[in-house]
């Protein structure tokens, strides 16, 4: 699921099977040259997935994206 709180800015949920917090929020800064990802969630195949069919859904080129991690689960 995909929310855009301000413009250029979106909320990307990634589900989180098998845990009681059910999800997790990233953000995508987007601009004509870059984009940045804060949090990508955890390392599963079901986080990759949503995460990958939600940037390219918003036509994110992986190649001109950069990648914030601020805490590791």
């Amino acid at each position: 699921m995909i929310e855009e709180p301000a413009p250029n800015l979106y909320r990307l949920i990634i589900p989180l099977p098998g845990s009681p917090l059910k999800s997790l929020n990233s953000y995508l800064v987007k601009s004509a040259d870059r984009c940045l990802v804060i949090d990508t969630g955890m390392n599963r195949p079901q986080c990759e997935q949503a995460m990958r069919s939600q940037l390219a859904a918003l036509g994110v080129v992986p190649e001109r994206t950069d990648y914030f991690i601020t805490h590791l689960h």
